[in-house]
């Protein structure tokens, strides 16, 4: 993956490469939702996404790579007397399966709060979608007064998200985190963040949705920069890779988990009750 491959230009390369994915999210719904507001055909912002595609893949092959030949090539002397691999390099993901009892168990918190953090992201961020689906929002409940237009309100929206995400990633890399009962400790911190976040979202107050997903991605954000510090700095090199993919997979079967579930977090919201802004059937 990515993130296993980035591994040997060190921890403050990681801890920007991190942010990509949340920068260009922010990007995308922040810059690009508020252009849309002004008219913008929406189709614009997919063909943008697209066009990046290849821009960025060739910055990778053409930047990125090169320097991590020269890391590998610098340091294959001195990673083989360290770990006895040749060339630092790791284990195949068979090989580290069956060795699982070096690094699987103790990874296992860290699966389970990306479980967590990837649902309520996938799972709150649609539902409210869903909640606030008319052309306006109301800021201070399902009343007629202080509303604000459905494309502005969701650009300021993305602003928490974004700023949520971003700034917890690098945030966490700023602690050294040095043994494991500081990385639980960490990780209870993050859960704790996305489930006030989630339950700040079934409130469907519009106002209070920009903060329950700041929370929300703060949790994960910081869920994201503990568990790839944690991988990089105590599983063994040679099972880098295995403890990437493992830790990622089942990520993403709470991101599936949570999108799956969108019409029961929006029942959390609604309770099956329309008002005139807000939780409308169409």
């Amino acid at each position: 993956t990515f993130l296993n491959v980035i591994t040997p230009l060190g921890p403050l390369t990681k801890s920007w490469a991190i942010m990509g994915f949340p920068a260009a999210f922010f990007l995308i719904n922040v810059l690009g939702f508020l252009l849309v507001s002004f008219g913008m055909p929406v189709q614009v912002l997919f063909w943008y996404v697209v066009a990046c595609m290849p821009f960025g893949a060739a910055l990778f092959a053409f930047r990125v790579v090169p320097r991590l030949r020269e890391v590998w090539s610098e340091s294959a002397g001195r990673a083989a007397r360290a770990d006895g691999e040749a060339g630092g390099k790791g284990a195949a993901i068979w090989d580290s399966c069956l060795d699982w009892r070096a690094w699987l168990p103790s990874l296992l918190p860290f699966m389970l709060c990306n479980i967590v953090g990837h649902f309520v992201m996938e799972g709150a961020l649609p539902a409210n979608f869903n909640a606030f689906n008319d052309h306006v929002v109301p800021l201070f409940g399902r009343t007629d007064d202080h509303l604000m237009n459905k494309e502005r309100f969701f650009v300021v929206f993305f602003v928490f998200v974004g700023v949520g995400d971003m700034a917890s990633r690098r945030f966490m890399y700023s602690f050294g985190l040095d043994s494991y009962r500081s990385n639980i400790i960490a990780l209870l911190a993050a859960l704790a963040c996305c489930l006030a976040g989630m339950y700040l979202t079934t409130l469907g107050i519009g106002i209070v949705a920009w903060l329950s997903v700041f929370l929300s991605f703060w949790g994960q954000g910081m869920n994201y920069a503990i568990g790839s510090k944690y991988i990089d700095r105590f599983v063994p090199r040679r099972h880098n890779l295995a403890a990437y993919s493992f830790w990622i997979f089942t990520g993403a079967a709470g991101a599936i988990l949570g999108s799956t579930l969108v019409d029961v977090i929006r029942y959390w919201i609604c309770h099956d009750e329309a008002s005139l802004h807000e939780c409308l059937a169409h």
